[in-house]
């Protein structure tokens, strides 16, 4: 699990998330650790579905955590707008402010990317410890989805 996780920051810290995007916003959540579906198909009915249930918790609260860095990623852009818009309408235009605005701008963007792209990697991998979890003939499939 340790080595999981050090790879997990690894990725966070070479994604580039934008260095406006990290000075507003802070660094993104780091992602939950989920088992592996082989791990799942090794442990006891109960161990399993402890497991399972667990890693969907710990998605759940990483998501919460995500739509906050996301609304900031969203305020972060806004006020760039506002500012673009009126560095924009200025006698004479700052060239060096509105680059710098547009540049945060798709810092932003590029943070905002990055942590969908996490997310659809850790829902993937939930889905993988779902499938190990419901194809399992010991356990029970009520909390499975139907097929």
């Amino acid at each position: 699990m340790l080595a999981k996780a050090s790879v997990a920051l690894l990725v966070l810290a070479l994604s580039g998330s934008g260095a406006a995007a990290q000075a507003m916003c802070g660094d993104p959540p780091i992602g939950p650790v989920i088992p592996p579906p082989a791990e799942i198909a090794q442990k006891t009915p109960a161990q399993a579905a402890a497991a399972r249930h667990n890693a969907f918790m710990d998605i759940k609260t990483w998501q919460g955590a995500l739509k906050s860095y996301r609304d900031c990623l969203n305020a972060t852009v806004d006020t760039d707008k506002r500012d673009l818009g009126e560095a924009q309408r200025a006698e004479k235009p700052d060239t060096k402010k509105i680059d710098k605005l547009k540049q945060e701008m798709t810092d932003s963007g590029h943070a905002w990317d990055t942590s969908v792209d996490d997310e659809e990697k850790v829902v993937n991998e939930f889905h993988a410890v779902q499938v190990a979890y419901c194809t399992r003939s010991d356990v029970d499939r009520a909390t499975c989805p139907k097929t």
